[in-house]
């Protein structure tokens, strides 16, 4: 294992910098178009992925947050008619299902037109596909499982 020296160090100083500057850039590209931050957008991107609905633990894994939170957020989602809970059935009353309405899975579609611009132009643009290989091989190899 190699020791960690101010190479090291800086690269992940740099790393964690830019990674907050790219998602501070695209949460600032979608509350222009949408006056909706980027932690709305991606659960309900995380939704969309899982087939529309995910249980909350489920979805906090994905997202790398906190129960709490995510609860915040769904409760604001579910507010504002995105999502609605559901108890997922017969085996276990206390299982809850959260599940994008069809006015969530909507506003899904048009933002993510919104966000996949603000990828591109701030993150995509600046990458050939020898970059994207070695950051993806990078990120698979750092990643915590």
């Amino acid at each position: 294992m190699a020791r960690l020296d101010a190479t090291r160090l800086s690269a992940w100083r740099e790393f964690q910098t830019v990674a907050a500057a790219l998602e501070r850039a695209i949460d600032t590209d979608l509350r222009a178009e949408w006056d909706l931050s980027l932690g709305w957008f991606d659960v309900l991107a995380a939704l969309q992925r899982n087939g529309g609905a995910a249980r909350p633990s489920e979805l906090a894994s994905e997202l790398r947050l906190v129960r709490s939170s995510l609860s915040r957020r769904l409760d604001r989602l579910e507010e504002e008619g995105w999502v609605v809970r559901r108890e997922a059935g017969d085996i276990d009353h206390r299982a809850v299902t959260v599940e994008l309405t069809r006015r969530g899975r909507a506003l899904w579609r048009e933002m993510n037109v919104t966000y996949r611009r603000a990828v591109q132009r701030h993150f995509a643009s600046w990458l050939d596909d020898d970059d994207v290989a070695v950051l993806r091989a990078v990120v698979d190899r750092v990643a915590p499982e």
